[in-house]
């Protein structure tokens, strides 16, 4: 693929993106939303974030391993742990640096 046809497609995809999304973000005011359905969007984020890093931590598929073999298991432990006690960014920086650990260790 040359670059110019790269740029069309990419310049492509973020004008549909943008499109679908200001189209949505626009509509917001234009109509009221019942109570039940603000308070189950409040519920959105909470379970859509632990299941992509739960993808991320044990993989997908015929990949997926949870066993204490995974470095990125052991990074999550961790990052638990330290979550409990400390603020996010020692949380990050534990995680970061457990998972380089552990990668190395176990291969």
């Amino acid at each position: 693929m040359d670059m110019t046809t790269f740029l069309i497609f990419t310049l492509g995809m973020a004008a549909v993106t943008f499109a679908i999304r200001f189209s949505v973000i626009g509509m917001a005011g234009s109509f009221e939303m019942s109570e039940r359905m603000k308070r189950t969007l409040r519920f959105v984020p909470v379970t859509v974030l632990p299941a992509i890093i739960a993808v991320e931590i044990l993989g997908a598929g015929s990949s997926m391993v949870f066993s204490l073999e995974n470095p990125r298991v052991l990074a999550a432990i961790v990052c638990t742990i330290v979550s409990l006690r400390f603020d996010l960014v020692w949380v990050v920086l534990s995680g970061m640096g457990s998972l380089l650990l552990f990668q190395s260790l176990l291969g």
